[in-house]
């Protein structure tokens, strides 16, 4: 296990309330509309903000966000318990790749890369290809749909239950039903025990992962459970907790990334006709508008780590005992980087955005995301040409974890 247990929290000094901010950093109004809090964040120094008692920092900046992802010495990403983390507990303490610093961190990034190596990318490409035109099919005739539930979403069961882990159907619940349950993580007070069906979800996968373990064991198989198996019993690389960890956040942070990417994007373009209509007159620029709308619409608000060493920060003091969340979606609004940032742009051509984490931290299924994410917007955009919301005066909520925007519905027309 990579979680430090700390007997006493460092004490943390008084702090200059005049670096305070009072915002909700999880909460909706800042989910629904992002755009005038990072345009202000991510062109000034660190702040102070509450969560749940605990003084925690934010980090806006592009170079400073990039700057703490790397620096382990001083953030680091490994958990530390009674720090202000309990509603990111979303694996009951099991490790993710995420709670790792280097070399560590290599190590079990290492068992994740046969979901996404390009030999497998490639061969479920035309399946993934299949199964949007087939959905788009459907859709068509219903006339009315909703993309989060009724398009991407299940999409996404597909492609990395049936297609990257290669399970038959009726085991995907088992894995629908724990992603569904995550969010309740966030409900819990501190110290309180996580909910009933938070808990019989995740112990169904885990029991399932345990069985499946022994099961390929006695008959080997050639599919991505199988190499990760392997790799653990040849090379003693990863303990039995850390593979089931790593199957379940193949799937869940497959699952939300390209849902929740590909229903924000088309909700994006279809709030900005222009945009759309530029976009539709020359195809080519799909994957610029993607990358537009992946900078402006960042799926993760935030990061969390863990400040180990005092440090100063563009004149902001961080101490040992503090959370530091890096503002990706913020970093992304960073006017140093990207002129004019709440401008939407689809030519802009975007580089180094942060959506997908950055140095040993970049997700490693960007690739994969990004290829399901552009078969899904641009089937709509270039398949529908009266594609447009069902109901344009709709409030979108916005689920999912605490630092997510995870849109629960986007209601679309196509006739």
């Amino acid at each position: 296990m990579s979680e430090m247990t700390l007997s006493t929290k460092p004490r943390i000094p008084p702090l200059d309330e005049a670096r305070f901010l009072d915002v909700d950093l999880f909460g909706q109004e800042l989910k629904a509309n992002p755009a005038p809090y990072f345009t202000q964040w991510a062109k000034s120094p660190p702040f102070y903000a509450m969560v749940q008692g605990h003084a925690h920092v934010v980090i806006s900046r592009h170079a400073q966000v990039q700057w703490a992802l790397r620096t382990h010495d001083i953030i680091s990403a490994v958990p530390h318990k009674g720090w202000g983390t309990d509603l990111f507990d979303y694996f009951n303490g099991l490790p993710l790749v995420v709670d790792y610093d280097p070399p560590e961190h290599s190590r079990v990034r290492r068992l994740m890369q046969p979901g996404f190596t390009p030999s497998r990318v490639a061969k479920i490409q035309p399946l993934i290809e299949g199964m949007v035109d087939e959905l788009a099919l459907a859709v068509a005739e219903k006339k009315t749909f909703d993309m989060v539930t009724e398009f991407a979403g299940p999409l996404m069961y597909r492609v990395l239950l049936g297609g990257v882990f290669e399970f038959d159907p009726e085991i995907w619940p088992i894995f629908i039903n724990l992603s569904n349950a995550l969010e309740l993580v966030a409900t819990v007070p501190p110290g309180a025990p996580k909910p009933a069906a938070y808990m019989e979800a995740f112990n169904a996968v885990h029991d399932f992962c345990g069985r499946l373990i022994e099961e390929r064991r006695v008959v080997p198989k050639d599919d991505l459970v199988g190499t990760v198996i392997a790799a653990h019993d040849e090379k003693g690389s990863i303990s039995i907790e850390e593979l089931f960890s790593t199957l379940v956040q193949l799937f869940t942070a497959g699952l939300g990334t390209v849902t929740a990417t590909s229903s924000n994007a088309v909700l994006r373009l279809l709030r900005h006709p222009d945009q759309l209509a530029l976009l539709r007159a020359d195809p080519s620029l799909l994957n610029k508008a993607l990358e537009e709308c992946m900078r402006i619409d960042c799926l993760g608000n935030f990061r969390h780590r863990f400040v180990v060493k005092e440090h100063v920060i563009d004149g902001t003091p961080i101490y040992p005992g503090m959370v530091a969340h890096m503002s990706l979606g913020a970093a992304n609004y960073d006017p140093d980087k990207y002129p004019d940032p709440a401008r939407f742009d689809i030519t802009r051509d975007p580089r180094d955005i942060l959506t997908f984490g950055f140095g040993p931290h970049l997700c490693p299924g960007n690739i994969l995301a990004r290829m399901v994410t552009r078969a899904i917007v641009g089937r709509l955009v270039f398949g529908f040409p009266h594609l447009r919301l069902a109901h344009p005066d709709d409030v979108i909520i916005y689920g999912g974890m605490p630092t997510e925007r995870f849109p629960t519905h986007v209601n679309l027309r196509v006739d």
